[in-house]
């Protein structure tokens, strides 16, 4: 009777390892989730200090909040190059992209000023 036993000790010792490792798996998915959550915060405090930059001209970040500033201003002109290839502008109004030829704004209606 002892190898049953063992056999049953052993299935035993199968089924709570399998709990564990489906235990372990969930607390590591909400370790994961926290983490992102944390990132998510980084993320915002980042925003609110580039935000604070922008107003004030002013930051501890001030360095770091001017290379964004140059990225920005960057980014604005190569759009600007693309519209430009695709003979096209923003609209004021929502910030389409609308065709140099078009009087007004597919998406809102907003009239167009003609270069």
């Amino acid at each position: 009777m002892s190898f049953f036993d063992d056999v049953k000790k052993f299935g035993r010792n199968l089924t709570d390892k399998g709990k564990d490792i489906v235990e372990i798996t969930k607390l590591n998915s909400q370790i994961n989730s926290e983490k992102e959550n944390i990132k998510e915060l980084y993320r915002k405090i980042g925003e609110q200090v580039y935000e604070d930059y922008k107003n004030s001209g002013e930051s501890t970040y001030g360095e770091l909040c001017g290379q964004i500033a140059e990225i920005e201003a960057k980014i604005k002109e190569l759009s600007d190059k693309v519209l430009e290839l695709k003979n096209a502008s923003k609209c004021p109004s929502c910030g389409t992209e609308v065709n140099k030829q078009n009087a007004f704004c597919p998406k809102c209606g907003t009239k167009i000023a003609q270069e």
